[in-house]
């Protein structure tokens, strides 16, 4: 267990949160099991399993505002950022922008392709074989068959997981669910909470108070729902591997992860770097596990350079290992060993979120109490 962990990290204390946090995962796996979707839940195990990364990378690099012609560019640039995380991360998401880049470049089999580098990579590395979970983060928003059909392509693609929004309602997640199920058990991850300030306002000005809650609950297998696909219907359990919440608000997850997901599926975060988070945040706050991009591999005129990119990978890694040994342990994150640890490379919080980290350790602290 930890092949790739114990040779990149000495710290026994790091190691002991890896193998505590593996625990929690192994946990909503169990929960998880016969659900739609366990086959991502299964190889999110293995490969931290060896890794010990509780980081997964936002592949966000694509061809928007050049020249549809760099395509094939820009998708070099992507192998070699892959190339350089592999074995520090656990996975990759993919938004819908870098799909399509992909796509104009003439590429199909593109999430095949960068398990093969990053497989390769800590093979090469390591001389361990091991591959990461890939998903899409293009957020399907439509009606059921719409749904369906944009889903059943994308898991024909070879995503292991692709995100949905569950505020259009339940049959068009269920339609979502069907797809996954007809394509060998693949993932749903559903979009709860966002961490853009456009979407705070939308809660507060568009949807009725307890929006969250009430998404968040219908999320955990209660709620059964009739779904119309075409000329069928179908009694569909609500069901989702993981949810999405937001790294820059980590009370608001905390809530979510206290009132109601607990072990019950993945919470996957991001808004790190640029939205106002440091790495471990969401970690400390109850997440499985916490995206960073631009973050780690995006420099002052493009793609940073290969040794920076391995570099802020591993430091990543380490943040999140040392927020979620403070986790663990009912101490207060860790943010002057964070911000240390980067000064390298100008880490930067806002004062909300070090404000809820301080209320989340409140909480911990008096819970344990």
């Amino acid at each position: 267990m930890f092949d790739i962990l114990r040779k990149t990290v000495r710290d026994s204390k790091l190691i002991d949160a890896a193998t505590r946090h593996r625990n929690t995962i192994v946990e909503i796996s169990t929960n998880l099991r016969g659900s739609p979707g366990f086959r991502f839940v299964d190889s999110f195990l293995k490969v931290f399993s060896c890794c010990g990364s509780p980081i997964f990378l936002n592949l966000d690099h694509n061809v928007s505002g050049k020249p549809l012609a760099y395509a094939s560019k820009i998708v070099e640039e992507i192998e070699s950022i892959v190339k350089a995380t592999a074995g520090q991360v656990s996975g990759y998401k993919i938004n819908f922008q870098s799909l399509l880049t992909f796509l104009v470049a003439g590429l199909t089999d593109f999430a095949e392709g960068i398990k093969n580098i990053y497989r390769e990579s800590c093979m090469e590395l390591y001389g361990v074989k091991v591959e990461p979970v890939v998903w899409l983060d293009q957020k399907l928003g439509d009606i059921p068959n719409t749904n369906y059909q944009a889903a059943d392509i994308l898991y024909k693609l070879g995503f292991d997981a692709v995100h949905v929004l569950p505020h259009v309602g339940p049959d068009s997640v269920a339609a979502v669910q069907l797809a996954a199920q007809n394509n060998q058990n693949r993932g749903v991850i559903q979009v709860i909470n966002m961490t853009h300030s456009g979407y705070e306002y939308a809660k507060n000005e568009y949807y009725r108070k307890g929006i969250l809650r009430k998404l968040r609950q219908n999320t955990v297998g209660k709620l059964h729902f009739e779904t119309k696909l075409n000329n069928y219907v179908e009694h569909v359990c609500i069901q989702p591997i993981g949810v999405v919440e937001p790294a820059n608000r980590p009370y608001e997850l905390f809530k979510g992860y206290i009132e109601t997901y607990r072990e019950k599926v993945l919470i996957i975060s991001i808004g790190i770097g640029p939205q106002g988070a440091l790495p471990g945040c969401a970690l400390y706050a109850g997440a499985t596990c916490e995206g960073i991009g631009r973050f780690i591999f995006a420099g002052a005129n493009g793609i940073e350079a290969h040794a920076n990119i391995v570099k802020k990978a591993e430091l990543s890694k380490h943040c999140g290992l040392m927020a979620l040994s403070a986790r663990y342990a009912c101490e207060p994150y860790p943010l002057k060993s964070v911000l240390n640890m980067m000064k390298d490379f100008d880490p930067k919080i806002d004062e909300r979120t070090k404000d809820e980290l301080k209320k989340v350790y409140m909480k911990i602290h008096l819970a344990k109490s």
